[in-house]
């Protein structure tokens, strides 16, 4: 269920059908009237902590600026800073965390040449190459600093190479998809109204090539595209608040916000043959042997598309896990999570707003994890978790949560600023893995003794 990227396609729609639950729109007009009101600002953070790799300026390197913010305009001076973002700190004392990509990129240039001195630096030439290949206007910069980089150091050759083909020096990706930081955090109107257009586009593509009558239903926040009844419609809509508003409040995010640029398009169809071949058609996806995908662009829309299961329950609980992906996918940058996080959160509020019948996690997990060294082979490796370890990751998700909700946002939050994952955890939850994993699993055998007393 983990998101794939892919590129983005559509044509127009304006087809729209009455409302058969409250929030949902039935036509263009209304659209326009409930658009949200987004403030112009780039990628504007407040009172976020702080990141690996932080650097104060040199004595004497003073750099102050003015930039848009939800309330009007922010001035002050930069007061830190890392290859992925900057601290603006105001007279008053108030901090915004600002991405370099929501700047200018001759600005990104000379206020890190000026903050660093790169010249004659080879490494220090590649990390300002590497920050501005990441801006959507940084490419003629970028590649003049590494032009510099590499006449220092031919060595680099192999690392720039993976920069411009959007890899770490290491060749793993940075961000899926290539993504566009520029997409991520606050958007303006007009951005968000292109982006409902595309969304679409997309939509009546998807009628055309599948020669399937879908109707379309509206709300502020998402699209939903399906052929099945309006008993399923209306259930599913009520989730997708509900899914919403949970992870909202969970990370801190307005929960009557949108994160998504324009809206979040959900295809839900009635059977499983329509549901392969849209994806294999509209996504270049193979989904043969699963219920439901989403999948995030580099542009930073989101699609989520999954198929009936014959119980209104288990359909639910499968969109809100994919929701829950395409809200981390949207939360602040586009740097990924590792898939024992971003599984883990999915399954675990989707259990909360929808559980499928009969399922404890923490007792099915302790059952999984029988005879099991650790949490089975590769859990924190980052990528291409198990099908069978998603219960064991939402059950460790739940167990973290309990133990500080208030510390769980900022562990997310970290990593999406850079920080590698581990380095999160003990900074936040002061754990390794092992040590997480062993009083992990001490709750689970707690939650077995429980219920065979009972």
């Amino acid at each position: 269920m983990a998101y794939a990227v892919l590129k983005h396609t559509g044509c127009h729609l304006r087809q729209m059908i009455e409302t058969v639950t409250e929030g949902f729109v039935g036509s263009a007009a209304q659209i326009v009237r409930r658009m949200r009101v987004v403030s112009l600002c780039g990628l504007l953070f407040a009172h976020m902590p702080c990141v690996a790799d932080q650097r104060d300026p040199a004595e004497g390197r003073v750099i102050k600026l003015t930039l848009p913010i939800k309330t009007g305009q922010a001035t002050g001076t930069l007061t830190s800073y890392t290859p992925l973002l900057f601290t603006l700190t105001t007279e008053e004392g108030q901090q915004h965390r600002v991405l370099w990509n929501a700047i200018p990129a001759d600005k990104v240039d000379r206020y890190w040449r000026y903050l660093e001195q790169p010249a004659g630096d080879a490494n220090g030439l590649f990390e300002l190459g590497d920050i501005l290949v990441r801006h959507q206007d940084g490419q003629a910069l970028a590649k003049q600093a590494f032009d510099q980089a590499l006449a220092l150091d031919p060595t680099l050759a192999q690392a720039i190479e993976q920069s411009l083909n959007g890899k770490e020096p290491d060749g793993t990706p940075r961000y899926e998809g290539n993504a566009d930081p520029a997409m991520w955090g606050d958007l303006t109107e007009d951005v968000m109204q292109k982006g409902t257009e595309t969304l679409h586009h997309f939509a009546q593509r998807t009628q055309r090539e599948l020669s399937i009558n879908l109707n379309l239903y509206e709300s502020d926040r998402f699209i939903l595209l399906t052929d099945t009844d309006a008993k399923q419609v209306a259930s599913l809509s009520v989730k997708l608040v509900e899914g919403y508003r949970a992870v909202a409040e969970l990370l801190g995010d307005d929960p009557d916000g949108n994160v998504f640029v324009g809206k979040c398009l959900v295809v839900l169809f009635d059977n499983r043959v329509d549901y392969i071949r849209f994806q294999n058609q509209l996504h270049e996806t193979d989904a043969r042997g699963t219920g439901g995908l989403c999948h995030g662009f580099g542009n930073g829309h989101v699609h989520i598309a999954a198929y009936g299961r014959g119980n209104s329950r288990q359909t639910n609980h499968v969109v809100v896990h994919e929701l829950i992906h395409a809200y981390l996918r949207r939360y602040r940058t586009p740097q990924p999570l590792d898939d024992w996080i971003n599984e883990g959160l999915a399954e675990h509020l989707a259990h909360q707003i929808e559980p499928p019948p009969g399922n404890n996690i923490y007792l099915k997990s302790r059952l999984l994890l029988e005879g099991k060294k650790g949490l089975g082979e590769g859990f924190f490796e980052g990528k291409n978790l198990h099908a069978w370890q998603y219960d064991i990751a939402g059950a460790l998700t739940g167990y973290l949560i309990d133990r500080s909700e208030a510390a769980y946002p900022k562990f997310i939050s970290a990593i999406k600023e850079g920080k590698p994952t581990e380095e999160a955890l003990q900074t936040v939850f002061r754990m390794t893995p092992e040590k997480l994993t062993l009083r992990f699993k001490q709750r689970l055998d707690r939650e077995l003794n429980k219920k065979l007393g009972g």
